[in-house]
């Protein structure tokens, strides 16, 4: 089965974002998360805040996006099996897309969990160790305080993980790794996906697609924003597959069926570039609103659409529309090569091949060297004076402390993440796999 490059360099270049706006977040550069309309006018109406080039400060609109992305990775393979079956008239033959699938849902809990058990294990044994330069504001939910109650470490990595993976009721508890609140979001959406393809795994493909649409409206109208990200990225794998089916030979057999119900997106190969950049330049648009709490001017005619069932909750709300922008970015990449070919470079692979160990270990990182590092970056740039705002001096040496450090971090993360990938994460895929074997008959 090939792999779509540009889908892991978009995931890369998300992952890339939270990490650096997890440094920045709440320190500094406070106006990059605000909207370019927020109160006071005077420390807002910048261009950074604007659309675009406020896309460099959306981490939260990257959660959405990596659902789309992780339903469209996990779901268009296994549809490809199933196309296969039937161009090939092999409906009796559903046992190589039953074990696929059942492969898949066996290995997707442990390839989700076994990285996060260890990146938990080691955040409480590094803090433990008293080795974090960042201090905690509650012993309860961080866990005790350095050097005390070790069997206290052991019950909270326990509760935590018991919390982590129940996909029932979301538990959102952040310990030392606040980021990982979406795994358990994560490992829901995939089980909602395999159940869909199983369950849809022998309609036909207009039904199916109808079928996958009012899926995603009834979730958008309850404000699953989760559920309907990895709807959305399911839906446009089976499209992909139709345009796939399309473009063969036409010499191949194909069911007389199967062309009456490729939809007209999935068998025009040329687009019309208006339409497409149109969806495109949308759900950037979606993608960068703002933090506020409320939406902004440019923004409220959306309330509109909102769902009485989202109850004015702005977390819902937030969400919500940046997973519609999610699935239309990339709807829109699937289908344009103009835009996957700067995912596709050297350097944004490599990111993308990282991405998930970015995403687990950039948090420690940041509680092990962000202080140490702008502080010894401070001294030489002021001899280790404390830090005046007013003087023009110092505010280029809190510069010099924050971009600097930003850079040295930085590399550190990428290291890190790389080593985490090597020795951790393989080692977790290896494992899953192993044991689908050996619990498969």
């Amino acid at each position: 089965m090939t792999r779509a490059l540009w889908l892991d360099g978009l995931r890369g270049i998300a992952a890339a974002i939270v990490a650096t706006d997890h440094y920045f977040m709440g320190a500094v550069l406070h106006a990059g998360f605000r909207s370019f309309w927020a109160d006071p006018p005077e420390d807002n109406r910048r261009l950074m805040q604007l659309p675009p080039f406020r896309l460099v400060f959306a981490a939260h609109a990257m959660v959405p996006l990596f659902f789309v992305i992780s339903g469209y990775a996990i779901s268009i393979n296994l549809i490809r099996v199933r196309a296969g079956n039937n161009i090939n008239h092999n409906h009796n033959n559903s046992d190589g897309l039953l074990r696929r699938l059942a492969s898949a849902v066996t290995r997707r809990g442990l390839r989700i969990y076994l990285p996060v058990l260890c990146i938990t294990v080691i955040s409480q044994l590094l803090f433990f160790l008293n080795l974090y330069s960042w201090e905690p504001g509650d012993e309860v939910v961080w866990g005790r305080k350095p050097w005390t109650a070790p069997w206290f470490h052991v019950t909270f990595v326990a509760r935590y993980m018991l919390d982590n993976i129940n996909i029932l009721a979301i538990q959102y508890n952040g310990g030392l790794n606040g980021q990982l609140w979406t795994m358990a979001l994560e490992f829901r959406g995939s089980c909602v996906v395999y159940l869909l393809i199983l369950g849809l795994a022998f309609w036909k493909p207009r039904p199916r697609l109808w079928v996958l649409v009012a899926s995603m409206a009834y979730w958008f109208y309850f404000g699953f924003w989760d559920v309907v990200g990895f709807l959305g990225g399911y839906w446009l794998a089976e499209l992909q597959v139709l345009s796939e089916l399309q473009s063969v030979s036409t010499e191949t057999d194909y069911p007389l069926w199967l062309k009456p119900y490729i939809p007209v997106q999935a068998r025009s190969v040329n687009f019309s570039a208006i339409r497409t950049y149109t969806m495109f330049v949308a759900g950037i648009w979606l993608l960068c609103l703002s933090d506020d709490g409320a939406l902004p001017p440019g923004y409220q005619f959306l309330q509109i659409a909102e769902s009485s069932r989202w109850d004015g909750n702005w977390g819902i709300i937030d969400k919500t529309w940046k997973t519609v922008g999610s699935v239309l970015v990339v709807s829109v990449i699937s289908t344009t090569k103009t835009l996957q070919s700067p995912l596709n470079s050297k350097f944004v692979q490599y990111l993308g091949r990282i991405s998930f160990s970015l995403y687990l270990v950039h948090q420690s990182i940041y509680h092990l060297f962000s202080d140490p590092v702008r502080k010894a970056l401070w001294y030489m740039a002021t001899g280790g004076s404390e830090p005046e705002p007013d003087t023009g001096y110092y505010q280029v040496a809190s510069a010099f402390r924050w971009v600097g450090g930003y850079i040295i971090v930085t590399a550190i993360n990428l290291y890190a993440a790389n080593l985490w990938t090597r020795y951790v994460d393989e080692r977790c895929i290896k494992l899953a796999k192993q044991f689908d074997q050996w619990v498969s008959q």
